[in-house]
């Protein structure tokens, strides 16, 4: 017999199970990152990072998500914070048919980041992030091609995603 069960046949262990849940993360401290609550210590930080310009067609897409992400009202005119971005990406072969032609291609996009903080110039955060796509390359030229820009516009998306969560835990732990 089980201890959720009363004596009219209901079953309470869901319910008695979500309460003592929520008695276990309130007890602990926990609190939600993104919460909406003003003012938002993490969000308003975030808002005063300058993202440099990082090179290359795949750096440009990812510098405008993480504008996207920062300061999705707009920039600021005095940025607290710099972030500089290193892009590299490299292609590697995977499905080999008998005639040495690759029918298949990871694309792996790695970023290495670091935020600066302008008033004393000094390094506050850095970090790496790793992205791995893949595409099919076919007998079209230009379908190959498209797939290949598909692959890194997705780990771009997948950088950034990246970048912005670790910015916001970082920002999460400094808070006073």
């Amino acid at each position: 017999m089980s201890w959720f069960r009363l004596v009219e046949g209901r079953n309470f262990g869901f319910p008695a199970v979500v309460v003592i849940a929520g008695l276990l993360t309130a007890a602990c401290g926990f609190t939600p990152v993104y919460r909406q609550d003003e003012p938002n210590y993490v969000r308003q930080n975030m808002a005063q990072i300058e993202v440099a310009p990082i090179s290359g067609q795949h750096g440009l897409q990812l510098r405008n998500r993480l504008l996207e992400k920062f300061t999705p009202r707009g920039g600021v005119d005095l940025p607290q914070f710099r972030l500089s971005v290193k892009l590299e990406s490299s292609t590697q072969e995977l499905l080999i048919q008998l005639d040495n032609s690759a029918t298949r291609q990871n694309l792996r996009m790695k970023a290495s980041f670091s935020l600066t903080d302008l008033a004393s110039g000094k390094f506050v955060f850095k970090g790496k992030s790793v992205s791995v796509g893949g595409f099919n390359v076919v007998d079209s030229e230009f379908a190959t091609i498209v797939a290949e820009n598909n692959a890194a516009e997705r780990a771009a998306r997948k950088i950034g995603e990246d970048i912005f969560d670790l910015l916001v835990v970082y920002f999460n732990r400094t808070k006073s």
